[in-house]
């Protein structure tokens, strides 16, 4: 396979990055973040190599466990909470001991199936500004931190929900919203960090990029990552103990008479210290996933067109894992403290735009030492998000007697063997 990088200006302590594909749920366009009059914080002198000194996990009720390309589920104290597949958009709450979703309001003589119920976030597909009364969801987008939802709105606030759906309240407007979201959201310590995942993909000029944080009180923010980039974008960022981490990649997408090509540059993987301010590379490799065990100190990484690695972070040593093989050249990956997960679907949409190639869309769950202990299947248009302890999760197309439609499964963990997914109902 040919790769290319690419031919772009960097000024010193730039870098290049990466935009997230399109996804279900998520647009095309760029929107820029809520970011005039933030003042910058810390060290944005990115390609400085960065010493980790300790991660140990330090409570924080962040979900990394989860996918960063869409996460339209997230885990609450007894359940999960996510927002249907298809628009209109409602607020669904699945129940661990009675494996039931319902739809988030408590109503009385509510028929939950209009703009009145409490779980009811709109249908962007049919966005009028100027005939919303209030605020819904701009996607499908929704995380749990600290005993409150949060969501995205349509007029480009961070909206808190009430974890029984009958409040919400408006934070503070992170982004501009243009009908489309690519922003996503970290939690730490009572605030939010706000990105924008597609950057300014195939830009030819070069643009700012940011990481912002916002109290959740609302009354303060500051910029604590920014660089400039041609054609770039900020993505997979997740928070572990006192660290931010982020990849920096960057794409170009080339027409030619067969369709296009898409051409990625994975620069390494980055980190911000909250306590310190600084930032900085951490490993320098073509990353395109990472994940964090806190409590033994190591990073696992996939490594472009290559295989999976364990980086230990008292050692700084690197060792592989797994070789990834033609079915798994760019990899998702998620780590629940029990196992490794590496999705392909990335890597099946490259091979099929660039290569004319059919890849079976699949995640393969691997032990800590690299072993493959099972291959789940997921349908041509599915999507893995996968989860916490218990369950793993799928966007998927189900059909039934009368039409198919995108749904969210699931399978349990102790049944990887069996492979065979349930839908979330």
């Amino acid at each position: 396979m040919k790769k290319q990088h690419f031919q772009t200006i960097l000024k010193a302590g730039t870098a290049i990055l990466v935009c997230s594909m399109v996804l279900a749920g998520c647009g095309t366009k760029n929107q820029k973040n809520a970011t005039a009059n933030i003042t910058t914080a810390g060290n944005t002198a990115l390609e400085q190599p960065m010493r980790l000194e300790t991660l140990k996990d330090d409570g924080t009720d962040y979900q990394a466990y989860w996918g960063t390309k869409i996460q339209c589920i997230t885990r609450g104290e007894h359940g999960y909470y996510y927002l249907t597949p298809e628009e209109p958009l409602y607020l669904m709450y699945w129940d661990d001991d009675t494996q039931e979703s319902i739809k988030l309001c408590a109503k009385a003589d509510c028929n939950h199936d209009n703009a009145a119920c409490n779980a009811y976030f709109g249908d962007v597909r049919y966005y009028d500004r100027t005939a919303q009364a209030v605020e819904y969801a701009s996607g499908f987008q929704i995380y749990y931190y600290n005993g409150f939802l949060y969501l995205l709105g349509t007029e480009g606030n961070l909206i808190q929900v009430s974890p029984d759906g009958s409040e919400r309240k408006r934070i503070t407007k992170v982004y501009d919203y243009d009908g489309t979201s690519n922003t996503k959201l970290v939690f730490y310590e009572n605030a939010v960090y706000v990105y924008n995942s597609a950057g300014n993909q195939g830009s030819s000029e070069e643009h700012t990029e940011t990481i912002t944080r916002y109290t959740l009180d609302g009354k303060s923010q500051e910029r604590v990552v920014e660089w400039n980039a041609v054609s770039g974008a900020i993505h997979s960022v997740k928070n572990y103990g006192n660290t931010i981490f982020f990849l920096l990649s960057g794409l170009t997408i080339n027409k030619n008479e067969s369709g296009q090509e898409w051409t990625y540059t994975y620069q390494g993987l980055y980190a911000y210290n909250h306590q310190t301010g600084q930032s900085g590379k951490i490993i320098d490799a073509e990353i395109t996933s990472y994940s964090v065990d806190e409590e033994q100190e190591q990073i696992y990484y996939f490594a472009y067109a290559d295989g999976l690695y364990v980086y230990d972070i008292k050692t700084e040593q690197t060792r592989k894992l797994y070789d990834a093989g033609k079915e798994m050249g760019i990899a998702e990956m998620s780590y629940d403290g029990k196992y490794l997960y590496l999705y392909n679907g990335e890597w099946v949409s490259y091979a099929k735009s660039n290569e004319k190639t059919e890849i079976t869309r699949k995640c393969i769950v691997l032990a800590t030492d690299g072993n493959v202990l099972y291959e789940l299947p997921i349908n041509k248009a599915g999507y893995m998000l996968f989860g916490n302890g218990d369950y793993i999760f799928a966007e998927q197309i189900v059909a039934d007697e009368q039409q198919q439609a995108m749904k969210l499964t699931y399978m349990k963990k102790t049944e990887f063997a069996q492979g065979q997914w349930q839908v979330l109902e």
